[in-house]
């Protein structure tokens, strides 16, 4: 089907929803009309000073719900808006469809739930400045050529269980409100988190990342967990904050991580007597001796 049939029915403020189409052309969303938005509810005065700045320029509406699922874009999905904002009203699926080419939906604020997963970006994917009223699920996504999130807020739970960015993957200067699963994720490329802020409890439980990572100035908030996570490049943590414990060195990292200025809440400390190496050569040492001491006691008794 061509992508112009869908824009007449988001231009109308009509829902979509499609399942298992193929769509031509490009889906370009700067051509919906300039409307006036409403201040959605629930948001603190601090989000809604950050929401009216976003909404400096022209606003277009997405009403209804956009279902697209296990179909294939075979044109890009674009708002290049750098002052206006897009706002979809209402949740977004697109749950197994396959992007062909690049999306970019950066300044775009989503009040209803957003559903990626087993979704497959082959190029860009684009979603600075993003605003995430709810939950976020990207499970098993697969990224392409280059990922971004850049000054995003999530309001709602991120779930990127088991995705997959190919390329570079940029989440700076993000805010994440609600937990964060980005468990068994896997980054293949460069990987910044930098001035990030996790406000609740995250885990990259036995993620990989495949190239240099970037934590620096992030802050952690909740609990965060690294158990059995893999850094196969440099992995750098200088000026981030742990507000609370946590288990950054029981994950694996092939060079040695940076940690220039970073406040923990718990330092870690000297690996306990039985567990270091040096501890157990000692230990065993000590048992060694003891075992001779005894011999010889047992002997000179006879």
């Amino acid at each position: 089907m061509s992508s112009a049939l869908i824009m007449q029915a988001l231009t109308k403020g009509h829902p979509v929803d499609l399942v298992g189409v193929i769509v031509r052309g490009d889906l370009l969303l700067d051509d919906l009309p300039v409307q006036t938005a409403h201040m959605p509810k629930g948001l603190s005065a601090q989000q809604q000073d950050a929401l009216a700045q976003l909404n400096s320029g022209d606003v277009r509406l997405v009403h209804g719900p956009l279902t697209i699922r296990n179909s294939v874009m075979e044109g890009s999905v674009r708002h290049r808006s750098v002052k206006g904002t897009l706002q979809f009203e209402g949740p977004v699926d697109v749950r197994g469809t396959t992007f062909k080419e690049g999306v970019d939906l950066s300044r775009s604020v989503f009040q209803g739930a957003v559903d990626l997963s087993a979704a497959k970006f082959e190029r860009e994917s684009y979603f600075v400045h993003g605003q995430f009223a709810q939950t976020l699920t990207c499970k098993e996504t697969r990224f392409g050529l280059h990922t971004r999130f850049h000054r995003s807020v999530f309001r709602g739970a991120v779930d990127c269980t088991a995705a997959l960015f190919d390329g570079m993957a940029e989440f700076l200067e993000v805010t994440f409100e609600q937990p964060v699963a980005m468990e068994r994720a896997r980054f293949g490329s460069g990987t910044g988190f930098s001035g990030s802020r996790f406000m609740r409890h995250t885990s990259f439980s036995e993620a990989v990342f495949s190239r240099d990572t970037f934590f620096g100035f992030t802050v952690f908030e909740g609990d965060v967990s690294f158990l059995d996570a893999q850094f196969l490049g440099s992995a750098d943590f200088s000026d981030a904050e742990f507000k609370r414990p946590d288990d950054l060195m029981k994950a694996r990292f092939d060079r040695k991580p940076l940690l220039i200025r970073t406040k923990r809440a718990t330092q870690d400390q000297e690996k306990g007597l039985l567990q270091s190496p040096a501890g157990q050569y000692t230990v065993t040492l000590f048992f060694l001796l003891l075992a001779a001491l005894l011999v010889a006691y047992a002997m000179k008794i006879k």
